[in-house]
């Protein structure tokens, strides 16, 4: 075991000190969704798009506030070490060349103060609503609506002699009321600021020049409807458009920032020359079809099948590590389309669609299917629909024109708020069995709570349209399943006000025991008891449970998995109800993976258990990214497969009879068991159940052992039975065909009848 476990520390001390790629040497495709940090300002809800070629130039769009917060040019984005890249945000690279204050983008109130209580989350549909963006060749299409106006923008960045623009082109179908445009923020000014504009020969073509304090900006634009205003409000040059009954298109070029002299005035009268003789603004409509395959060709691995010596064989379908834009793949959602193809998300920001899964699995096809999206942590497929959770939103995954290749990243909901801390990670998607979504969202390390949002589990409606609060008080919820009869069970992991990694039995408005984001007018004093707790060293980071199907797996059909990605293992969970509380406890299957497992799922197809993860911290995997299938086998699994406990003792039911000698003796078993402590501090130490006050275990005698007449099921005699926040259950016995039976529960008892 020694020497196994110093291999594997090798292996993956070889496979991280080979590894030279990171988030910045991804070819992230053509924009990248996060949290973007420009200086001191802050983008919640940021897109950054690549609009110069060799990405010289980049636009960063707030989906939040519909404002273009910032563009810059000499770069794009810079991510940091800190945990592969998911600790700190990235931040902008390269010279800012205009920005914009955090508020409203646009507004048709004539007012840009912001209506929301807090600076997070979207802004009120009424006000405006981002609906997602297209992908075509090297185009980035941005859909939303202002009021009742829909809008197409279209980012850009073009050349007039020396001298660099940014541009805007928006199509606007109509709208009832006034709108104003924020273009640009100004810098402080103890003078007056003066905007001027100037029309060409043709009324709706000219340019626009603010400047104060010797320094100038020009304009252009194109389009302009009739009456419409350059102003200067709130400290930002602003457009005012009238309303209008058919659509149009403008297209405004933002020009650098120069000093006021006879040169930039020299400057503004070649940018109005050059812009009377442009061509007229293309249909941006045009714009929102689909583009050729931009991740071609598709990539080979091999899948390996696994050997068939227990009940279940593990199959390896290796991830494209190697690839030509360098994508660090590390697997955090899974899911299958009806033909049987899977779709599994990085949390790098891809997701792939994956071909050639068959049941002796040969060639696999990679197929790079969408990109730049932010940290998506789960992927639900419903009736071939393709839903994918990142921190930002729910984003709807459409191929247009049926390439293999996503061409419009549709905003199902992004209602959920979004605060800088890396910790607060929106995980899992799943649906019930009307249809409603549901997801978790962390809580924030060190846990300095900033939005109602932190430390959540959602319900979101199978319309989108409504994101309600179901339970509370979650810390690092990195798992959630959903059963066939809408039982909800998630997994938390140990830290501040959860004394170690735990299993729940979610209810509605359940408050599961972070006092931080309880999210109550006070503070509970009691949270609901979990189903099991899970000692450190056994799970220090569990994963998604999964329910399995009651037509698979024979003795553990309709039973509970659980994955583990501090230590990536899988899981039985043992469950009892008693007087309606759940309780039970967990025993480990004897298999090991290549990385943390986090995501997994049943097939449509061959009938397999998919899972998947990603090694980044505190995991004891050395892949950073692996997918799996375990086949069963139909050979035994000499596993308890049932626990309950009894006033007087337990009882442990195995799927395989048990020899009567070896197995009923008291000193093959052993049983020990402690309570935690409900305390801010991370994780709680072991305390006696006997003597509270007193660290350490109890030991627990047996006095007999009973096995029944099927020789399936053990009764522990045990005489001092009570509530316990954990137990250990060990033994060491054997089937009725001799095999071995060693294994470990590590269970709890909630109460007793």
């Amino acid at each position: 075991m020694i020497l196994r476990t110093l291999a594997s520390c090798i292996l993956a001390l070889t496979i991280s000190s080979a590894r030279s790629v990171s988030m910045n040497d991804m070819d992230h495709g053509p924009f990248v969704s996060w949290t973007i940090r420009n200086g001191n300002s802050v983008t919640y809800k940021g897109i950054a798009i690549k609009v110069g070629s060799n990405d010289f130039a980049t636009v960063c769009f707030d989906t939040d506030l519909m404002r273009l917060s910032a563009a810059w040019t000499g770069g794009f984005l810079e991510w940091y070490p800190q945990r592969d890249g998911l600790e700190r945000v990235p931040s902008v690279q390269g010279d800012v060349q205009f920005s914009t204050a955090s508020g409203p983008g646009w507004s048709a109130s004539g007012t840009f103060k912001d209506p929301r209580a807090q600076p997070y989350g979207p802004l009120p549909d009424s006000w405006a609503h981002y609906r997602g963006l297209y992908v075509s060749g090297d185009k980035t299409v941005l859909a939303y609506s202002v009021a009742d106006c829909e809008v197409i923008e279209l980012p850009g960045f073009e050349r007039i002699d020396e001298t660099s623009f940014f541009t805007r082109a928006f199509r606007l179908n109509s709208s009832t009321r006034e709108l104003t445009l924020r273009v640009c923020s100004l810098p402080p000014s103890d003078g007056q600021r003066l905007v001027r504009s100037y029309q060409s020969n043709q009324e709706s073509v000219g340019i626009a020049r603010v400047s104060a304090n010797a320094r100038a900006r020009s304009i252009g634009f194109q389009g302009l409807p009739d009456k419409a205003q350059w102003i200067i409000l709130e400290d930002h040059l602003c457009l005012k458009l009238p309303p209008f009954q058919n659509p149009i298109q403008l297209k405004l070029w933002i020009g650098p920032e120069i000093k006021e002299t006879d040169a930039a005035a020299e400057s503004a009268e070649s940018l109005l020359a050059a812009l009377t003789n442009a061509p007229a603004i293309p249909d941006l409509t045009e714009c929102c079809r689909p583009g050729p395959a931009r991740w071609m060709p598709a990539l080979t691995t091999k899948g390996t099948m696994g050997e068939e010596f227990g009940p279940l064989a593990v199959d390896q379908l290796p991830v494209p590590e190697k690839n030509p834009w360098n994508s660090w793949i590390r697997c955090t959602g899974l899911d299958f389309l009806s033909d049987g193809r899977a779709l599994v998300a990085s949390v790098s920001g891809d997701v792939w669609l994956v071909s050639g899964i068959s049941e002796q699995l040969g060639d696999l096809a990679w197929k790079r299917f969408a990109t730049g999206l932010y940290q998506p942590l789960g992927v639900k497929i419903v009736n071939d629909a393709i839903f994918v959770l990142g921190r930002d939103q729910v984003t709807r995954l459409h191929d247009l024109n049926n390439d293999g290749e996503a061409d419009f990243y549709e905003n199902f909901n992004n209602d959920s708020m979004v605060a800088e801390n890396f910790h607060e990670y929106t995980m899992n998607l799943e649906t019930d069995s009307k249809g409603d979504f549901y997801y978790t969202k962390g809580a924030p390390w060190p846990p300095n709570v900033e939005t109602p949002h932190a430390g959540v589990l959602f319900k979101l409606s199978r319309d989108g349209r409504e994101l309600t609060r179901f339970a509370t008080g979650l810390r690092g919820p990195n798992g959630l399943a959903i059963g066939p009869n809408d039982e909800m069970v998630f997994s938390d992991n140990e830290g501040h006000w959860v004394p170690t990694c735990c299993v729940h039995w979610v209810k509605k408005g359940g408050f599961y025991g972070m006092k931080p984001t309880a999210h109550q007018g006070a503070t509970p004093e009691q949270f609901e008891d979990p189903l099991c707790w899970i000692p450190h060293g056994i799970d220090n980071s569990p994963g998604s449970p999964i329910w399995i199907p009651k037509d698979r797996w024979g003795p553990l059909g309709g039973q509970l998995l659980l994955t583990s990605y501090g230590k990536s293992t899988l899981s039985l969970v043992l469950r009892e109800s008693v007087s309606g509380k759940i309780q039970g406890g967990i025993v480990r299957l004897p298999l090991r993976f290549d990385s943390g497992l986090i995501r997994g799922r049943f097939s449509p197809i061959d009938g397999g258990l998919y899972v998947c993860g990603l090694r980044v911290w505190q995991s004891t995997g050395i892949r950073y990214g692996a997918l799996h299938r375990l086949r069963y086998t139909g050979k035994p699994f000499y596993l308890p497969i049932d626990l309950r406990a009894k006033p007087d003792g337990i009882s442990i039911t195995f799927d395989t009879p048990l020899d009567p000698e070896l197995s009923s003796d008291s000193q093959d078993y052993s049983v020990e068991r402690w309570n935690y402590r409900w305390i801010e501090r991370y994780g709680s130490p072991h305390y006696s159940v006997d003597q509270p006050d007193r660290e350490g275990h109890d030991s627990l005698t047996i006095q007999a052992v009973r096995l029944s007449a099927d020789k399936t099921t053990v009764f522990l005699e045990i005489t001092d039975m009570r509530p316990a926040m954990q137990m250990k259950i060990a033994f060491d016995i054997a089937a009725a065909d001799g095999t071995p039976v060693r294994h470990e529960i590590y269970n709890t008892i909630n109460r007793i009848d």
